[in-house]
């Protein structure tokens, strides 16, 4: 499944790809504990470094990006991930044909790791040697619909402990998609002997339309010594009474989660009690009894908040604060809360936003003055990002409320992805204007019939234009969606007219005839659109303003 490195077209010097394998070798043996770091796996690691190099290196799109160290770890982590998804397909067909067997075992045990259980277990049927080795594997991946009345899970659980008592687990992940056999066979009581085994990941989710309510992890995962990975979907949490300590958490996902109590300050204490937090990622729900999200860490790294749901109680109100000094990677999705505050982030390098910021058609005058205040304090906040992504929905937003008044300077951002609606089109070049560094450009264009304005004009030019801007990228998306939805879904078809094409070639012009240091113009359109545009024979008659920018016209299938 690993191509040789040998095999890829080898788009960068020796020398550089020879150094990000270096650092790729640094990050993988830190990520290894003393557990897994056998000599089977040391002899894996070389090839794969070099199939993540290669991965790396065919997916940048320059040198910059591919040497760009602050999003390097990112990068491999879904990478890895992907990887991991790819191989349980390929585990599976050679636990058929029994490619397993010259393996020593502690890779085969490591191997099996990254299958369920009930797929480890397949494999004592291959042979005498593998009888007993789905035992040795150092965690537990179960599904509710494996469960059942039979006394025979009761045995394999005290059996799998037993065989297990004097090692750390790496994981237990347990999934609940039906309320039947949820509580049955003291499953709370196992879950708190797993925490008491030094495991390091935890992963328990519930796909049930309501939430289990009734906490299934014990109490005492708040004072785990060796958790590293905490997830937790749709599940109710037990009060942390006797405070928080866990001093090896790295990654912790709360989702859809009921605190059986009504401690507003819950994260922020849970939160308080991990100094080496780094992934946040939190899904909300209207009640889940903590009114004030409170992320307040100087450790992390990755944030991602969520808080969307249509339903919504009455009289609540809402709000999130960020102040993460080390925050590097920001995803904010939180349509609901009234507050946002966010600051101290002079780390942060991407950032994606996709929020209406609570705003609603009619709000009256003080209100707006206030949304006002909340959206330029929060821009103010992440103004020292370097990647931004942001939607059509936040954008329109942001000219409602804003008009034509001064929009935050992001005197460091150096990538932009936004997504237009042509109505908003026209607001691009003062947008821009707060972008002095900017040297990549991508247009999402949406096309929203009913809102589309009779002309557009772009007179203003801004700063980046004249200087820094090297690079754009001008995509179609098709939507069959009004203004203010989520994000535009890609769907087969559009309608392309006249109007359309008459704003999308001015669009173009601006850019071509503006421009003074663009190496490189990306077109993608449908082929639809691009036979009405009729891009070829337009671009030949711009005033190109940089003589050495090259075009690419591409066809997008929507």
């Amino acid at each position: 499944m690993m191509q040789d490195s040998s095999l890829v077209q080898n788009r960068f010097s020796d020398t550089l790809r020879q150094a990000m394998r270096t650092r790729i070798n640094v990050i993988l043996q830190r990520r290894l504990t003393l557990k897994n770091n056998t000599t089977a796996i040391q002899k894996f690691v070389p090839k794969y470094i070099n199939y993540l190099e290669s991965k790396l290196m065919n997916s940048a799109k320059s040198e910059e990006e591919y040497l760009n160290p602050r999003d390097l770890e990112v990068r491999l982590h879904y990478l890895d991930r992907e990887f991991k998804e790819r191989s349980s397909s390929l585990l599976r067909s050679m636990i058929v044909s029994d490619g397993l067997s010259a393996l020593p075992d502690s890779l085969i045990t490591h191997i099996l790791l990254f299958l369920p259980t009930k797929d480890s277990i397949k494999t004592s049927f291959l042979s005498t040697r593998f009888r007993d080795l789905w035992l040795q594997v150092p965690g537990l991946e179960l599904h509710s619909r494996d469960l059942s009345d039979s006394p025979a899970i009761r045995n394999f659980i005290d059996r799998f402990l037993v065989i297990n008592r004097g090692s750390r687990l790496q994981k237990f992940k347990m999934k609940y998609d039906e309320c039947k056999h949820v509580y049955l066979f003291g499953i709370r009581e196992f879950i708190a002997e797993v925490i008491n085994r030094g495991v390091h990941k935890v992963d328990v989710v519930s796909t049930l339309k309501s939430p289990l309510t009734k906490p299934l992890v014990h109490v005492g995962i708040y004072k785990s010594k060796t958790l590293v990975s905490l997830k937790l979907a749709n599940v109710g949490m037990s009060n942390h009474q006797f405070g928080v300590s866990l001093p090896c958490l790295k990654t912790m996902h709360l989702e859809d989660i009921t605190y059986s109590h009504k401690d507003p300050l819950f994260i922020e204490k849970l939160i308080s009690g991990c100094p080496v937090l780094e992934d946040l990622t939190v899904c909300r729900v209207f009640d889940d009894n903590v009114p004030v999200l409170r992320v307040r860490s100087q450790c992390l790294q990755r944030f991602c908040v969520k808080f969307g749901r249509d339903r919504r109680g009455f009289g609540k109100e809402y709000a999130v604060e960020i102040d993460a000094p080390g925050l590097k990677y920001m995803n904010f999705r939180d349509d609901k809360s009234d507050r946002v505050v966010a600051k101290n982030l002079s780390s942060l390098f991407m950032i994606d936003i996709d929020t209406q910021f609570s705003v609603v058609i009619g709000t009256s005058s003080s209100n707006l003055q206030m949304k006002k205040a909340i959206i330029s304090d929060f821009l103010k906040g992440i103004s020292s990002v370097r990647h931004m992504i942001i939607s059509q929905p936040t954008l329109e937003v942001l000219y409602s409320c804003m008009e034509h008044g001064p929009f935050t300077k992001f005197r460091n951002l150096s990538r932009l992805e936004a997504s237009f609606c042509t109505v908003l089109l026209q607001y691009l070049p003062h947008f821009l204007e707060g972008c002095p560094k900017l040297k990549h450009l991508t247009l999402y264009l949406l096309y929203l019939k009913d809102l589309e304005p009779e002309n557009l004009e772009l007179n203003v030019v801004p700063q980046c234009l004249l200087r820094t801007l090297e690079c754009v990228e001008v995509k179609e998306v098709a939507t069959v969606e009004k203004a203010g939805k989520k994000r535009a879904r890609y769907i087969k078809r559009t309608k392309v007219s006249k109007h359309k094409k008459k704003i999308w070639i001015e669009v173009v012009r601006y850019i071509v005839e503006n421009s003074l240091v663009l190496k490189k113009l990306i077109l993608c359109f449908s082929s639809v659109t691009n036979s009405v545009l009729d891009i070829s024979e337009a671009l030949p008659t711009f005033t190109k303003r940089s003589p050495g920018c090259e075009v690419f016209n591409h066809l997008n299938s929507l």
